[in-house]
């Protein structure tokens, strides 16, 4: 299993791209000191053979997560995160990708 970590601010999507080694889940888990609405897309680099999007949110207290599953474990996958969050505050989400 592979593991990325990162953080993410309000209205700036992050795009990565995760390779694939026999995976047959992605879980995402979110966490901030802010109340913040997250859109996670996921969908396959070669084609359209899974496109998927899920939505969580954060309360400045609890961490949230989401997870994917039943996408071709031979392909490679792009993930974008979209963090908005209160006008004027800096709304940051750390992010933690596992696969």
């Amino acid at each position: 299993m592979s593991n990325l970590s990162f953080n993410v601010s309000s209205f700036r999507p992050v795009d990565t791209k995760l390779v694939l080694m026999n995976s047959s889940q992605v879980d995402l888990s979110f966490s901030s000191a802010y109340a913040t609405s997250i859109c996670a897309d996921l969908w396959s680099e070669e084609g359209g053979a899974f496109s998927e999007s899920q939505n969580s949110s954060t309360d400045g207290q609890n961490d949230s997560t989401v997870s994917f599953a039943g996408f071709p474990s031979a392909q490679n996958l792009i993930c974008r995160i979209t963090v908005t969050g209160e006008p004027g505050s800096e709304n940051q989400v750390h992010v933690s990708i596992n696969w």
